[in-house]
């Protein structure tokens, strides 16, 4: 299938891998804190990491300027923040019922549940595939700990794995849009830039 390749989609691919990247690195230095690993080894290879993901989505943004630039949607940028204001009243509201049911312990991965499904609306405003993907490997994880692993531990590792699960999709999200970015050839006669994304997908798996 062939669409358009515009300045916008490159430059809000690194900006979303931007909050991936910030968001995972604060979620694994809280499940680090609440294993007690927070060792300085451990801070330093966490920070070298977000600091490779950054110079990535950053680099993403220099090619971004590269491609045609197109009007901004400023009926997506309102529902945007509608989403993004829906999932923090969200975390109050269920922060604040556990805490009356003094269920605290379930705090965490019910942050990280909250987390998980914003980004299914945000998979359909933006056009991003990527953010389906992201969402529910992320509720299949809190699932899963919920029912395997003891009270005990259950936020720790609900922090851990949110964590990774943000940089694991931060860098496929940059690894493809950036290899994709190298390979098409700006189309100056039509002002766009086509790209077959399925073929990118195949040729980098």
């Amino acid at each position: 299938m062939t669409t358009v390749l515009t300045a916008n989609q490159l430059k809000g691919r690194a900006i979303g891998s931007l909050f991936f990247i910030g968001f995972g690195t604060l979620w694994l230095m809280l499940g680090l804190y609440l294993r007690e690993r927070l060792s300085i080894g451990a801070v330093v290879g966490v920070v070298l990491v977000a600091a490779g993901l950054t110079a990535a989505a950053l680099k993403l943004m220099n090619q971004a300027t590269r491609f045609p630039r197109v009007t901004e949607d400023a009926r997506r940028k309102r529902m945007f923040h509608w989403i993004n204001g829906g999932q923090w009243v969200a975390m109050f509201l269920v922060l604040t019922t556990l805490n009356k049911l003094h269920l605290e312990v379930y705090g965490v991965t019910a942050i990280a549940a909250i987390v998980a499904v914003h980004l299914f609306p945000l998979a359909w405003l933006f056009q991003n595939k990527m953010h389906y993907a992201t969402g529910g490997t992320l509720l299949l994880w809190l699932t899963g700990i919920v029912f395997f692993v003891p009270a005990q531990h259950l936020q720790g590792m609900t922090a851990l794995g949110t964590g990774v699960i943000l940089w694991l999709s931060a860098a496929i999200m940059l690894g493809l849009h950036s290899l994709t970015a190298r390979r098409v050839p700006l189309d100056k006669s039509e002002g766009v830039v086509k790209r077959n994304f399925s073929w990118a997908v195949r040729e980098h798996r």
